[in-house]
């Protein structure tokens, strides 16, 4: 019969390194929450020299790398693959990558295994040469890790090879000049292969610089979260239709001439009036002025002249009664 003291005496006489593992298998939420940024921003903006995919839609912790030897080197025109895969824990540990393509190279191992120093554990081993700072940290990415595996192709580290016979087969050929050319026969060989399995997949090789640089996507300006050309949608103004000052000028000009002609034409119309007056009877009658706006600007009203005329003719009318 099993006791509760039986049941907490085996759990306590668990190796702790079985908890452990354990307590590992399980993927935290953060390591989850950071593959899945970094998958979707290379997938959005990819970066020269290689491109990602997931092994499996369903498993965000191996993903298939495809890398592109870079022009102007050995690796010319190569399409070397190679299976990342993440710890539970990252970013807090590195991950490892594996090459599925066949690399002569004194930092690989002939399992195809990569050897650097940025996918090293964060601990202090003097014996491996390597500085602390040089070894894993949390700030790295899958971005910097493959950028640095790219820059790895081109100058190997030589002095903690995982590939004994390539490393000194490098030397050989790095110390003659170009002499010996073991070493570059194959990596072209190599090469040409991999060029050959990308065809066979679809996958275009670039070949030249301008094709390996991938150019930005320019996105279009915002400021203030609008769009910029905002303004331009909803007010479409033609500047062509405005005036200019020069012609606000011109036709303030034209208006003080128009006044000054209608002032000079009202005052010869009341000279004319009054002359009449004077001429006609010599009767002081009282002539009003007065002048008022209408919509096409100021106009004079003369003063009717009339008036005497009337007190004339009622005159003549009432001598005309009295002699009958």
């Amino acid at each position: 019969m099993t006791t509760a003291a039986s049941t907490s005496q085996n759990a306590s006489s668990t190796p702790l390194t079985t908890l452990t593992t354990a307590a590992t298998t399980t993927p935290s939420s953060s390591a989850v929450r950071a593959l899945a940024m970094e998958y979707k921003s290379l997938q959005e903006e990819p970066v020269e020299g290689f491109r990602v995919k997931l092994m499996n839609d369903e498993n965000l912790f191996e993903w298939e790398v495809a890398i592109f030897g870079p022009p102007d080197t050995l690796y010319q025109g190569g399409y070397f693959k190679a299976h990342m895969k993440f710890p539970h824990d990252y970013p807090y540990s590195p991950p490892s990558i594996r090459f599925l393509t066949k690399v002569w190279h004194p930092n690989v191992y002939e399992n195809g295994d990569l050897c650097i120093s940025i996918l090293h554990p964060p601990v202090d081993d003097p014996q491996s040469g390597e500085l602390p700072c040089e070894r894993w940290n949390p700030t790295q990415n899958v971005r910097t890790i493959l950028l640095s595996v790219i820059s790895l192709l081109n100058e190997p580290n030589t002095y903690s090879p995982a590939n004994v016979d390539a490393s000194v087969m490098y030397r050989r050929w790095r110390d003659s000049q170009g002499k010996d050319n073991e070493y570059p026969n194959i990596i072209r060989k190599q090469a040409l292969a991999a060029n050959a399995e990308a065809k066979r997949e679809g996958i275009v090789v670039p070949m030249t610089l301008e094709d390996y640089c991938l150019k930005p996507t320019v996105k279009p300006s915002t400021e203030s979260g609008l769009d910029a050309n905002f303004y331009d949608d909803d007010f479409d103004l033609e500047t062509e239709d405005l005036p200019t000052d020069s012609e606000d000028e011109d036709d303030d000009e034209d208006d003080d001439e128009d006044d000054e002609e209608e002032d000079e034409a009202n005052d010869d119309a009341l000279e004319n009036v009054q002359h009449e007056q004077e001429k006609g009877n010599g009767d002081s009658a009282a002539i009003s002025k007065t002048k008022c706006k209408n919509n096409n600007g100021l106009v004079a009203t003369k003063a009717a002249a009339a008036a005497a005329a009337d007190d004339t003719e009622s005159a003549d009318d009432s001598g005309k009664g009295e002699t009958s």
